[in-house]
């Protein structure tokens, strides 16, 4: 029996099964194959060909019967019926004939004369009596341990075309049975010979072409064990000869550049000790790692930008002991380690002696030679001074815009203010008027309140921000928000539906300031739909590589939240003003509620887009970078 083997000249040689082995178990396979098609074939077409033959049988001894018994079924003559049924049974391989009447009564039946004149209720009987055409049924007999043929052909008088009774004849399948043993044994016999045969041909086939293979194979280990001058002599007028002499000039060549390898080889030293200096006077950070968490380089602007010592951790190490309490950058590591080919660059935040630094983070896949990751090469730029430049001249930015605002804010205030101007005038006159000091009351102090609102929402445009920034579930804030209004929805008519992929990747974001830009949005939906409608709030995920036209320049992963309401839609030369502080096409309101949804969107990295059919509806979609 073969089994596996192994070369005994290196220890860490892989095991094997012999390809002769394999050679002659394919050979016997294809034989067995071959010769089991050729018996199912044979034995398919010789069994159909006995059928038919005993089916015409059949239909011939119905025929005779049917026309030497029409006169006697007319004068229901069942003793002659009787006789006529014995007699055709004679041959050994009828098993029986039956002589129904008009009725279908049975007149005749071989052998059984105590079934005379009564009716037979299996299903074979009942279509044979039936069928006013010949029909031939497979049927299971008593009186035979085979299966039978069952021939049924109706009695027809010629002069009047009336069926007076019906023929049967059955006929045993033994013969197709035994017929069909014996090819079976001939082709058993024929083809263990042949299978044997074929055995030893393909030994000797094998045993030809595995020889001088074994040959190139010891030549092949003695090649990695270093011995490169060898002379390979095989003669076999074949592709192993050619594969033999290529093998050969192979080994001679591999010999003349082993001395060109050396030399190279010191040349890689010299720029390997280049690079260690490079690395050492690079303002970014730089940081290596394998793909099973190993730190294959450091350089000091890396160590200084994540507060480690100057010498440990050292190179070796877990990369977990760098990144230490760096949440962000520990799920940088993460990502790129099950995904390397993600993003390549992105934003995040570290903790340091000196507060937040914000870095930007690129990485690069360094392959093997099959193509696999075999390390990743992070690249730490940071961009804290920056991030604090462009801050100043954001908030530089909205003291200039205030200019504008007091414009809007004066308009807001005026009417208020001329309510209340006007009650405190008629104060002197009408106080002791009844209802007058309720209506005081009521009024004045709504219009203080409108105006401590509208200042409210301007220092929330304006302010300089202060989130405080933590890992949010998207999904789970939408969740709480439709709740808060969800009621006040259903009241109004308004169907609220929350859909998209469930698992979302986080965001960092401040809840509180990403919940009143929440608000806005469904508060907007619902204003726009007082004769009810249908909001629905959906979310994706947007893996990195995906076109998106509203980020079509960023990188990484986000995450989109789509607001879509059946209201009555805005044209197309407001929708481009909605964004503007104290912009409003409504009745109500005081035009900041989208601004500052604009801001706080803005402010977290995001954008924010809108889009608007009059009469169908209005879309707002927020795109958020998700972790």
């Amino acid at each position: 029996m073969p089994s596996f083997s192994s070369s005994p000249r290196l220890s860490n040689q892989k095991r094997f099964f012999p390809l002769r082995y394999r050679f002659v178990g394919f050979t016997t396979a294809l034989l067995i194959l071959v010769l089991g098609l050729l018996a199912i074939t044979l034995g398919y077409w010789q069994s159909r060909t006995i059928k038919d033959r005993l089916k015409e049988r059949g239909m011939d001894i119905a025929a005779g019967l049917s026309a030497t018994s029409v006169a006697t079924l007319i004068n229901y003559n069942y003793v002659v019926l009787e006789q006529l049924a014995n007699e055709a049974a004679q041959d050994p391989e009828i098993v029986y004939v039956i002589v129904h009447d008009k009725e279908g009564r049975i007149a005749g039946y071989s052998a059984r004369p105590d079934l005379q004149h009564k009716f037979l209720e299996d299903t074979v009987s009942r279509n044979a009596i039936e069928s006013t055409r010949p029909l031939v049924q497979k049927a299971v007999s008593k009186e035979s341990k085979y299966p039978v043929l069952d021939v049924a052909l109706p009695v027809v008088a010629s002069q009047t075309g009336i069926k007076w009774g019906t023929i049967r004849v059955g006929l045993s399948f033994g013969a197709i049975y035994r017929q069909v043993r014996q090819l079976t044994a001939i082709i058993l016999m024929v083809g263990v010979i042949a299978l044997g045969f074929g055995v030893l041909m393909a030994f000797g086939a094998a045993r030809h072409i595995t020889r001088p293979m074994k040959t190139l194979m010891d030549a092949t280990i003695a090649g990695t064990q270093g011995r490169l001058h060898q002379d390979i002599d095989i003669h076999t007028g074949d592709e192993i000869e050619i594969l033999a002499d290529n093998f050969s000039s192979m080994m001679r060549e591999i010999f003349k550049h082993k001395e060109q390898l050396e030399a190279r080889l010191a040349i890689i030293q010299h720029m390997q000790k280049y690079t260690d200096k490079l690395l050492s006077t690079m303002n970014d950070g730089l940081l290596s790692f394998s793909m099973d968490g190993r730190v294959n380089a450091i350089n000091p602007a890396a160590r200084k930008l994540l507060s480690l010592p100057s010498e440990q951790p050292a190179v070796g190490d877990p990369i977990w002991t760098m990144v230490g309490d760096q949440g962000a950058l520990q799920q940088y590591v993460r990502n790129k380690m099950t995904h390397p080919s993600g993003a390549p660059h992105d934003e995040i935040r570290l903790e340091g002696p000196a507060g937040e630094q914000i870095v930007i983070i690129g990485s690069s896949i360094l392959e093997d030679r099959a193509g696999d990751p075999e390390e990743v090469i992070l690249n730490l730029h940071d961009i804290t001074e920056q991030k604090r430049m462009e801050a100043r001249v954001r908030q530089a930015e909205r003291l200039a815009a205030l200019g504008t605002l007091a414009a809007g804010m004066a308009h807001e205030i005026r009417n208020p203010l001329s309510a209340i101007k006007t009650f405190v005038q008629l104060l002197p006159r009408k106080l002791p008027k009844p209802g007058f000091l309720d209506k005081f009351n009521r009024t004045v102090p709504r219009e203080i309140n409108r105006i401590n609102m509208l200042v409210e929402d301007l220092l929330d445009l304006a302010r300089k921000p202060r989130y405080t920034y933590s890992q949010t579930d998207i999904r789970e804030l939408l969740i709480h928000n439709i709740e808060l209004v969800e009621e006040e929805l259903t009241a109004h008519g308004i169907q609220s539906q929350l859909q998209g992929t469930d698992r979302l990747p986080p965001v960092s974001a401040d809840k509180h300031h990403l919940n009143k830009a929440f608000q806005n949005l469904i508060r907007n939906a619902f204003q726009a739909m007082p004769g009810g409608g249908r909001l629905v709030i959906e979310t994706r995920w947007i893996k990195a590589g995906q076109t998106i036209p509203a980020i079509r320049n960023k990188t990484g992963d986000w995450i989109a939240i789509t607001f879509e309401d059946t209201g009555i839609g805005i044209d197309e030369e407001t929708i481009s003003e909605i964004f503007n502080p104290f912009f409003t096409s409504k009745d109500q309101g005081t035009g900041l509620g989208l601004a500052i949804t604009h801001k706080v969107v803005t402010e977290h990295g995001g954008h924010i887009e809108a889009s608007s059919q009059v009469g169908k509806g209005t879309r707002f979609t927020i795109y958020l970078k998700a972790l």
